[in-house]
């Protein structure tokens, strides 16, 4: 894909990057799955085993690696490869950590770092997100790929919450974000902090003091405060020249330190998007207002909720945002741009689009198109997953003997009657409220009406004084027309409370 500014892209940032020129990112900021077998997900189910039924899940992402034929190749491939910067430590880690989902992850990051360090520009510098499950094989990683001599620092996220953790250890309050820059030459705006008290209350005034360098003394002057200074000089007083550097203390504070203690999203915050992970935007300013200018293009591989994009936009930056969830995808258009014609690259916008994606790329077609459809996400498992490709739960529990949820299946491809009437065996089974059929084109002639008449068969469903259709038939050609489902008051699939009625009929 061609690189564009402000834009997000659907897909693997590998894939999305691979054409991009040399050197054209100025700052790179990543929060990638920490490998920390944790699916961030919202459970739906029908009862439970003990009551007959069964458990599902819809997942934002999975942040669970698992050592599968993939990570075998990707290893493989890494391990013989003797000019890749990570093949060496690849090798490494695979004596000590053996086929595990560890490696899986850092091979999986060692493909993506590489074509990182491609793009980040010879002043620029790349912060990588990380916890401490993995942080330590990642640093061995940076290290390979950026070079030792190019680590800066490790900075401490440090937060306070709430947590039931083990007794038998301190409590984790931390995450941990590796620094490192393309070369020597890193572009870095020193920024500051507040002094602490006892330094306040210090006079203000000037010093002089010596450093070596070279094995030469010279002399530098600290500056307290510009103003007496000056007027020092144009008294006469000091002669500016005898001094190899006249350093400025600024009045704002003390430089800043590389631990930083910023507050986790309250729950009940206004920042807050839904997204499982979402981090502050309090965390990304100093980052990047540090690593770069206005002006400057900033990028976010591993977007998730745009926390990144949104401040690198609030402080003048370009930037570019890619994810893999066209969930993620839409979260940052409607919820970090409200309002704005942001453009996207890899998800469809017209039927010649989705046509293509359903054919190169199925899976992918079937998480985009249940996402359009607000209050539904597409399930994790699209193998075996018994005829269901996504899911969601009404607010209100139906009158009928049903549960709430809401169940859809995709076909991509060739429709056929059989297909319908499995999927409304499929709503019996699970004991679904209601069903939604989507295919890519709309139906028509005899077609459509053998779908209506298995369709009506299925009955309705009584909410309050509405009654609604159990089982609908709908297109992504419905959906480019503007026509949606007709659906009663949907959850929030990423937090279970009720979709705000604006998002109900959104179209994204």
């Amino acid at each position: 894909m061609k690189l564009e500014d402000n834009t997000l892209y659907y897909g693997d940032c590998l894939e999305v990057m691979a054409d991009w020129p040399d050197e054209c990112i100025d700052l790179i900021y990543l929060d990638p799955p920490f490998n920390s077998n944790v699916a961030h997900n919202i459970i739906f189910g029908t009862g439970g085993d003990d009551k007959g039924g069964r458990m599902a899940q819809s997942v934002a992402f999975s942040d669970t690696w698992k050592w599968d034929r993939q990570a075998r190749k990707r290893v493989d491939s890494l391990k013989n490869a003797p000019a890749h910067e990570a093949s060496r430590v690849i090798r490494g880690l695979e004596v000590i950590l053996g086929e595990s989902g560890m490696l899986a992850y850092v091979s999986y990051m060692a493909e993506r770092l590489v074509v990182l360090k491609r793009l980040l520009s010879g002043t620029g510098s790349i912060y990588l997100h990380c916890d401490q499950t993995a942080s330590h094989y990642l640093k061995l990683l940076m290290d390979a790929i950026f070079g030792i001599a190019n680590f800066r620092n490790e900075i401490v996220w440090f937060y306070r919450r709430w947590s039931a953790e083990s007794k038998s250890r301190f409590q984790r309050m931390h995450d941990t974000i590796l620094y490192y820059s393309k070369t020597e030459e890193v572009k870095f705006n020193v920024l500051y902090v507040p002094t602490s008290p006892t330094r306040a209350e210090m006079k203000r005034g000037y010093n002089t003091n010596t450093y070596r360098s070279g094995g030469k003394r010279l002399k530098q002057i600290i500056v307290e405060d510009e103003a007496a200074f000056s007027l020092a000089v144009k008294k006469g007083e000091i002669d500016p020249n005898q001094f190899e550097r006249v350093v400025l203390r600024k009045e704002q504070g003390v430089r800043a330190f590389d631990v930083f203690e910023i507050p986790v999203l309250n729950p009940n915050s206004n920042e807050r998007c839904g997204y499982p992970t979402q981090k502050p935007l309090a965390l990304m300013k100093p980052i990047i207002e540090a690593g770069s200018d206005p002006g400057d293009l900033v990028l976010d591989p591993f977007c998730g909720c745009g926390t990144t994009v949104a401040a690198a936009h609030n402080l003048g930056r370009r930037w570019i945002g890619i994810d893999i969830s066209p969930f993620a995808i839409d979260l940052v258009r409607w919820c970090r741009f409200p309002g704005m014609d942001i453009p996207t690259r890899g998800i469809p916008i017209d039927m010649d689009g989705a046509h293509k994606l359903a054919q190169e790329k199925p899976f992918d077609f079937e998480k985009w198109a249940i996402s359009r459809i607000p209050g539904l996400a597409p399930n994790d498992r699209q193998v075996g997953d018994r005829g269901v490709d996504g899911q969601g739960r009404l607010i209100l529990d139906p009158q009928d003997r049903y549960d709430n949820l809401v169940l859809a299946q995709v076909k991509g491809g060739h429709y056929s009657l059989s297909q319908l009437r499995d999927f409304l065996h499929t709503l019996e089974r699970e004991n679904a409220a209601m069903g939604i059929f989507i295919t890519l084109s709309a139906l028509s002639g005899r077609q459509l009406r053998n779908a209506s008449a298995e369709l009506a068969n299925a009955g309705q469903l009584t909410l309050g004084a509405s009654a609604y259709p159990r089982a609908q038939l709908w297109s992504i050609e419905d959906f480019f027309a503007g026509m949606m489902p007709e659906l009663p008051t949907m959850a929030d699939p990423y937090t279970g409370r009720a979709l705000p009625e604006e998002l109900q009929t959104r179209f994204f």
